[in-house]
């Protein structure tokens, strides 16, 4: 009996000691590489995603913000007719995506990691994209999940919040970015994309995206607006050069995976089925034909497939046959220009015609395309820059537009003439030096000379000049829309807040209906969470703006 005894309880032993083996083994796989625990994280790859992720939710999804924005300020062409059906819900479900899980899920995740490892410019920085991604998403949609956002199986659900709330919470997100900068970190991080870890630079942006909020929250707040905008422009450290540009920038690679500009990759690695996508007339009329002289940008906005303006039929022009509609204004651009600046008017939802080697594309600005020089040919993969463009998020530029705004509207320190002046110049410059950057050589001869500056130059400023207030106001936010060129989405925000430029090209239609005051929810919010509710129409403001109601054409 002992001996059985013994015998079982060797057996039970041995259980014992293969089962805690088993599960000690099982334990030390249970960190699936793929999925790293907190304390194994790699921070850089969550700042990474993120990155990557405000290039997808602006610019790079199948109907990216800035397109939306560019459509409606007529930079490109909205189809409509109307704008009530110029969008579905279904159109921003991938911008949506990328906002919520690949920007802000993921600095979500960095945070709490960072912060415990004093990595003090990471934490910044995944609050500074987390902040230009909230104002974003209230700018184009309204109210939105702010706090309850990106509490996995915690809230499916979550309510949105009032727009001023979330903008409220961005600006504060901006602060403690500020603040952590002042943090000397225990490492860089190895992937900064825009401004290779350089702490002073991110701080410049940071109080530069207040500017901006404060700015488009003017007639909602205005003497708070008028005294944090003030406060900032006494501290002096805003982005005025082009060191310290907000900018993503693309590269040439075709492949594993695509990193060219998009507008690239639709109009030169796409040549020949570039779909729906149009410069609109009324940018090209602005840049070549208002002024009476041409614009010093031109060249390097828009490449002509052909360079003149004769002899199209109604099968590559439909238009061409037409009459001219008869609610348009004698001096308003119709169908086509002169020298073969080729587009397609706001709200025109014809089919796509054989013109596709025909039409005026992206040029080297920004897109990293063709600087036009007279060639006369149609676009076709690895041409120009090969893609090495860049988003313009906010440059050296818009400040100096930002600030004249300021001092017009606000009576804040400042001269507006000066600051346009300064705008249109550092505007130009840059355009100008970017071929070099994409490792482009533009013929001597078709580059602008300083009296073609200087000529441009002289003629914005005595239209400013000759004007009363709501006249030089329309003067400086139309050259601010032209060196947007590239940015729809502060078009967008520039076009709801001040209703200028003033003579924007109107619908084909001669009843579009209401002007597009925001976009419908994305069907994937309001199909799926139980607490958004879809949006009547696309007439409901968002909160900064408080125009009236046919403010917009």
């Amino acid at each position: 009996m002992k001996l059985k005894l013994s015998r079982h309880l060797l057996f039970a032993l041995f259980l014992v000691f293969f089962s805690c083996s088993i599960k000690d083994r099982y334990e030390s796989f249970r960190n699936n590489p793929s999925s790293a625990s907190p304390e194994n994280a790699n921070v850089d790859l969550f700042l990474n995603e993120a990155q990557v992720g405000l290039s997808e939710f602006l610019a790079t999804s199948t109907f990216p913000m800035i397109d939306f924005g560019a459509q409606l300020v007529r930079m490109e062409t909205m189809f409509g007719p109307l704008y009530s059906n110029a969008n579905t819900p279904e159109n921003f479900n991938l911008s949506w995506i990328a906002a919520y899980t690949s920007i802000i899920k993921h600095n979500d995740a960095l945070l709490p990691i960072a912060k415990e490892r004093n990595l003090s410019t990471h934490v910044a920085i995944a609050y500074v994209l987390n902040a230009y991604t909230y104002m974003t998403l209230v700018d184009f949609f309204g109210d939105v999940p702010f706090k309850e956002a990106d509490r996995g199986n915690e809230n499916t659900n979550p309510h949105p919040e009032a727009g001023a709330d979330v903008y409220a919470g961005a600006i504060a997100y901006l602060d403690s970015a500020i603040a952590w900068l002042q943090i000397t970190p225990s490492a860089a991080p190895s992937n900064d994309l825009f401004y290779n870890g350089n702490r002073t630079r991110w701080i410049t942006l940071a109080k530069t995206l207040k500017l901006r909020a404060y700015l488009n929250t003017r007639l909602v707040n205005t003497e708070d607006s008028k005294a944090e905008i003030a406060a900032l422009i006494a501290e002096n450290d805003l982005i005025d050069t082009n060191a310290e540009e907000f900018v993503f920038r693309f590269s040439t690679v075709q492949e594993n995976p695509v990193s060219r500009h998009p507008k690239y990759i639709d109009t030169y690695q796409n040549a020949g089925t570039l779909g729906g996508l149009y410069v609109g007339t009324y940018f090209m009329y602005l840049l070549t034909q208002e002024k009476g002289i041409t614009d010093p940008r031109t060249r390097y906005y828009l490449y002509r497939q052909r360079t003149n303006s004769g002899g199209w039929d109604a099968q590559q022009l439909p238009c061409s046959v037409l009459p001219r509609p008869a609610h348009y204004p004698a001096d308003m651009p119709f169908c086509i220009l002169p020298a073969g600046y080729w587009g397609r008017d706001h709200g025109n939802n014809d089919g796509i015609p054989q013109d596709t080697d025909k039409r005026t594309v992206y040029g080297i600005y920004p897109a990293g395309g063709v600087f036009d020089n007279n060639d006369n040919h149609s676009v076709a993969q690895d041409q120009g820059g090969r893609g090495q463009g860049i988003l313009p998020l906010w440059m050296a530029s818009f400040t100096d537009f930002a600030i004249a705004e300021a001092t017009l509207t606000l009576g804040t320190a400042g001269s507006t003439r000066s600051l346009l002046e300064s705008g249109v110049r550092k505007s130009i410059a840059r355009v100008l030096l970017y071929p070099t950057e994409a490792g482009i050589t533009v013929p001597p001869a078709r580059i602008p000379v300083q009296t073609e500056i200087d000529n441009y130059v002289s003629k914005v400023l005595a239209q400013f000049d000759a004007g009363n207030e709501d006249a030089k106001l329309n003067v400086l936010m139309k050259e601010w829309y032209l060196a947007l060129w590239g940015n729809g989405a502060d078009a967008y925000n520039n076009y709801r807040r001040t209703g200028k430029p003033d003579n924007m090209q109107l619908a084909l239609s001669s009843t579009p209906g209401p002007f597009i005051r925001s976009m419908y929810y994305p069907a994937v919010s309001a199909n799926l969470n139980q607490n958004m509710v879809q949006k009547p129409d696309v007439a409901q403001k968002v909160f900064w703006d408080n125009n009236p109601d046919n403010f917009l054409k």
